[in-house]
């Protein structure tokens, strides 16, 4: 049975680097400003634990979700391990994701090059883990099913202006919001304040929700 779904957006990104306080906080307020209610994740990550009970809630509670990768994301192990949940709820759950290659290139994810590859290239040297390398193959796996599907290339995507770029994301999602393809199931008893998330007078739910995940 498919969960209650919640949220319209969910928001998850690494706290290696600032993007948490520039991109994804300006994808937020658009979003908020859209209606669009946002599960934004503030937790610390590198917990050295897999994904939280509380984010692997929120992302099974939300239909569309954003992954944004960065050049050294793959460093948060919670990352990689959140990146393998989402493309099993792709699979299993049918969640739209929406891949946005932040400031890496789709082939970079899909091969795991360049950052990417020297940051596995750190982690197999330390292959002690029991079940580490059945561990890193549902890492590459992932991130080779997230980088072949279709994004958002930011740098080749109005010439890189972020804030045009941002306008572009909150539209696609609000689209797919709306759509028919999302127009399924919907939580009928909604305790928040979205716009698309409004009690439904069928006996059954009939809409979807969103979320989005970031990465550094």
């Amino acid at each position: 049975m498919a969960p209650e779904l919640s949220y319209d957006a969910y928001l998850s990104f690494s706290e290696t680097g600032n993007i948490g306080q520039t991109f994804v906080s300006h994808l937020h307020g658009a979003l908020k400003q859209e209606g669009i209610y946002t599960f934004k994740d503030d937790r610390n990550q590198d917990r050295g634990t897999s994904v939280s009970k509380d984010s692997s809630r929120a992302i099974e509670e939300s239909q569309i979700i954003v992954v944004v990768f960065c050049e050294n994301f793959v460093l948060s192990k919670d990352c990689l391990d959140e990146v393998v949940k989402i493309m099993d709820c792709r699979k299993l759950l049918k969640k739209i994701v929406i891949p946005i290659f932040y400031d890496v290139e789709p082939s970079e994810v899909r091969r795991q090059r360049n950052s990417l590859a020297e940051a596995f290239a750190d982690d197999s040297e330390n292959d002690d883990e029991i079940g580490r390398s059945e561990r890193v193959k549902r890492w590459r796996d992932a991130l080779n099913e997230a980088g072949n599907i279709s994004g958002l290339d930011l740098r080749k995507t109005h010439d890189g202006n972020e804030a045009e770029c941002i306008e572009q994301i909150v539209k696609e999602i609000v689209s797919k919001l709306r759509s028919e393809e999302v127009a399924g199931e919907r939580q009928k008893d909604v305790k928040f304040g979205s716009k698309f998330l409004s009690e439904s007078p069928w006996p059954f739910p009939i809409s979807h929700c969103v979320c989005l995940y970031f990465f550094l």
